[in-house]
């Protein structure tokens, strides 16, 4: 009974990490104050993930948006155009305006499976200012916390 315990739990703990270990290729969305070039640099230097500037390549997008600027991000990556709203016969339709919130989270970054927009691993890491000490040091924080993740 102890074995199958120690099994069934090895097993689960195994399957939970599937999705973030079998990332191999990242690509990172524009970020504010370009923090997505300090990430890239530690994601390359510690060999946590390989960075692709072809988005087809990606197993996986970092970003710091999710909800609907995300799924625009995504479809504009397959290339796919964002869901098209339908009108009665011989009806104008007009696309809804993009509407940001007038403040977002700062510090939140997100990496999400590129297929299916499932968000495979999240933290808080926000930059003291927008100097690029701050920005290298909070990339090199995130960077640090996914690789420990990883191996987890």
């Amino acid at each position: 009974m102890r074995h199958f315990l120690f099994a069934l739990i090895f097993s689960a703990a195994a399957v939970a990490q599937t999705p973030l270990a079998g990332a191999k290729n990242v690509f990172l969305t524009p970020m504010p104050g370009g923090l997505e070039q300090y990430v890239a640099l530690h994601l390359t230097q510690g060999a946590v993930l390989q960075v692709v500037t072809d988005s087809s390549k990606a197993d996986v997008v970092f970003t710091d948006r999710i909800g609907e600027d995300l799924q625009t991000t995504l479809a504009e990556l397959e290339n796919k155009p964002a869901a098209a709203q339908t009108g009665k016969a011989g009806e104008v339709v007009f696309a809804r305006p993009n509407m940001r919130p007038l403040a977002r989270a700062r510090g939140t970054v997100f990496l999400v499976d590129r297929k299916s927009g499932d968000v495979l691993w999240s933290t808080l890491e926000q930059p003291k200012s927008s100097q690029i000490p701050d920005l290298n040091s909070a990339a090199k924080r995130i960077v640090d916390k996914l690789a420990k993740d990883r191996k987890n």
